[in-house]
């Protein structure tokens, strides 16, 4: 659903001390922030005094705080919108926001933006490991590293060795799936 989907006309409740344009503010603010990969610049004061009121947010002391908690990193984002999109929302509409995030956690389930988060945090995840393992290996002495590629290289041929005769044993029809989900 995007921001000028007719469906994006939600039927909020208004509560007593807040109105269906301030629920609809807050929501499409909500879509754009996300849709922008939580960037800092769209994290405003008001923004982030509402979210610390919902899906149980706690304050983090401060909006800087609230940020890196949830939204510094790829991994973190990824964690936010999940949370989001699990979470039980509880409350009358006419006194809570339940409305804005059971509605908010449809549109995460409904546009599919969670596993794009999860995809650029594993993405972020893998970076990060080869990133420590380069600098681990610059540390080591050039006779170290020969060694340990040899080792790397012996194992892989042993590990190859295995799948060859792992595959002649298998019927055809799991051999080819062996080869559709292997990792290369």
């Amino acid at each position: 659903m995007s921001l000028d989907d007719s469906r994006a006309a939600w039927q909020f409740t208004p509560t007593k001390w807040h109105t269906v344009a301030d629920k609809d503010r807050f929501s499409r603010h909500y879509i754009k922030f996300v849709q922008a990969r939580c960037p800092f610049e769209m994290f405003h004061k008001w923004f982030y005094e509402r979210m610390t009121h919902l899906f149980m947010h706690i304050a983090h002391y401060n909006r800087f705080g609230f940020y890196e908690t949830w939204c510094d990193t790829a991994e973190k984002r990824f964690a936010l919108v999940q949370h989001h999109a699990t979470f039980e929302s509880m409350g009358d509409a006419m006194w809570t926001w339940s409305d804005v995030e059971q509605t908010l956690k449809g549109w995460i389930l409904e546009i599919g933006i969670l596993r794009k988060y999860e995809f650029e945090a594993l993405s972020a995840r893998r970076q990060t490991t080869i990133e420590i393992a380069k600098a681990a290996l610059s540390e080591l002495a050039d006779d170290d590293f020969a060694r340990l590629v040899q080792e790397r290289g012996t194992s892989a041929n042993m590990l190859n060795r295995e799948n060859r005769v792992r595959a002649s044993t298998q019927t055809p029809s799991q051999a080819e799936q062996q080869q559709l989900f292997s990792i290369g």
